[in-house]
């Protein structure tokens, strides 16, 4: 016969097994009347929600709703492109850049013949990538060509963007947004993720013509500009459009409207619509200003395919310049929602694993990727890379399933470490700043006009890690409001325990 102080051991323990799954039982059903609750939201009745909440430590749906019907995901569009370039490139993929001649370098140190430029969609050039210089490649050729003994360059200087071919921009951007600079075109040349920014000032007095100044490239491109300064107290109103101009020649664009005397400079961004000559420009001119002599030098677009290797068609490969890790190029392009450089990647997966550097290669890569995460072709529509697309229809789940996936994959952490943190960088510097969600959240966030997406990873009380996406369509109460329900529901994820 057993003791009773034997028994009475194992019944507590077994009693307190039943209370604590009572217990979490329970703290479950609460969390998804909470959320159920938040989801409901008055001042977004005339929305729709696609949510889904899982646990990856626990390989269990927490909270689902519409987690399987299809949604407009705006800029979480990301998440599926930026996983797949890290899956199927590599976090150590370096985009490359190639200095050709056909010419010699003669004992006068002048390069005679041209120097042709041959691209490969590396997005580097901009203040907001790898280096935080837009010039800093072109001072690196510079270094190199010196080094070469090229002093001088009696030729032209050409850019080949031909590794990229098709539509520059994504299948279903909106006409109304092509000058806009998060609608920039793709090249396999690209300088300033293919954007412009002018500073109007005022004059020094009404009546006056504004003063209109470019950024990062002086003077160009060339400006109409008809800005008049009006008198003080009055609101600027400047409107930007594209002047008609000749193939091969600078672009135009027409800036007119006013500005109000002694009013702070507005700033306007536009897309480049020649992204080529906008490469070459700049680097003439760094070329220039780093001491080789390029002022008898013409600048055009060949449209030949310059060959891949050195030694063949004729010309000489000078200079293979690689860029920084795609690991640390995808940082700024998902934390801070770059598209451009993103449809860089789009077409830089069909140029590597297809061999054509086009956007319906780079989307049958993805979605052979996709595949291999058990994520069917037909439960979705992959449409650009970037989300700017309304046809884009991704579901919630599609989103947790990719998050899962890449969960469990050694690239994690440079995929965990892309992603915005909260309150703290990108595109949630300025948001879920509590202080059960600061630091603690990292995600992708999507907006368009009646489109708010935010999809990412976050830790529970427990430290139970969670894979979240929630995705608002077809609203009509404005951003704040959808920004709201979704940042009180990741708030009270966050104080979720089960114990």
């Amino acid at each position: 016969m057993k003791s009773n102080h034997c028994i009475f051991p194992a019944v507590i323990i077994a009693l307190a097994a039943i209370m604590n799954t009572m217990f979490a039982a329970d703290a479950e059903d609460a969390l998804r009347r909470d959320l159920g609750t938040i989801f409901s939201d008055q001042r977004l009745s005339d929305a729709q929600w696609g949510v889904s909440v899982y646990s990856l430590d626990r390989e269990e749906l927490l909270f689902g709703h519409n987690a399987n019907k299809l949604y407009i995901p705006a800029s979480n569009e990301k998440i599926l492109t930026a996983a797949v370039a890290l899956v199927r490139l590599g976090p150590e993929y370096r985009f490359k850049t190639r200095a050709l001649t056909d010419g010699v370098i003669n004992n006068d140190d002048a390069l005679s013949g041209n120097l042709i430029i041959q691209g490969f969609g590396d997005p580097s050039l901009s203040a907001r990538m790898g280096n935080k210089d837009s010039f800093a490649v072109f001072r690196i050729f510079a270094d190199r060509l010196k080094m070469l003994g090229i002093k001088s360059i009696t030729g032209s200087i050409s850019g080949n963007a031909q590794a990229f071919k098709g539509n520059v921009y994504g299948n279903g951007w909106e006409l109304d947004d092509m000058m806009e600079s998060y609608a920039a075109p793709v090249s396999a040349l690209a300088f300033n993720e293919n954007i412009v920014s002018f500073l109007i000032r005022p004059g020094a007095k009404a009546g006056d013509a504004a003063i209109v100044s470019s950024e990062p490239l002086t003077g160009y491109p060339l400006v109409d500009n008809s800005v008049v300064t009006t008198n003080a107290g009055k609101a600027a109103a400047i409107f930007v459009e594209y002047a008609p101009g000749a193939s091969g020649a600078p672009e135009v664009i027409k800036i007119h409207g006013n500005v109000p005397l002694k009013s702070r400079p507005v700033r306007r961004s536009v897309a480049i619509q020649r992204p080529v000559r906008y490469y070459l420009e700049a680097l003439r001119r760094q070329l220039e200003i780093e001491g080789i002599d390029v002022s008898v030098c013409d600048i055009n677009e060949e449209y030949s395919s310059a060959p891949a290797s050195g030694g063949s068609g004729g010309l000489q490969i000078l200079i293979t310049r690689e860029s920084e890790p795609l690991a640390e190029l995808l940082t700024p392009i998902v934390k801070e929602s770059l598209n451009m450089p993103a449809e860089t990647l789009l077409r830089v997966l069909g140029l590597e694993i297809r061999g054509e550097g086009t956007a319906s290669a780079g989307i049958d890569v993805v979605k052979e990727t996709l595949e291999t995460m058990g994520i069917s072709r037909g439960s979705y529509v992959y449409a650009d890379a970037s989300g700017l697309s309304r046809r884009n229809l991704i579901s919630a789940d599609v989103f947790v399933r990719t998050l899962g996936f890449m969960y469990q994959q050694p690239v994690f952490p440079r995929f965990y470490a892309a992603m915005a943190i909260a309150g703290t960088d990108g595109t949630l510097k300025n948001r879920l700043t509590g202080v059960t969600v600061k630091g603690n959240i990292r995600a992708k966030t999507g907006t368009i006009t009646g489109v708010s997406s935010i999809s990412g990873y976050m830790r529970t009380a427990d430290g139970e890690m969670l894979a979240f996406s929630m995705i608002a369509n077809n609203y009509a109460s404005g951003k704040p409001a959808a920004e709201d329900v979704q940042n009180r529901a990741l708030e009270r994820l966050a104080r979720f325990t089960r114990n």
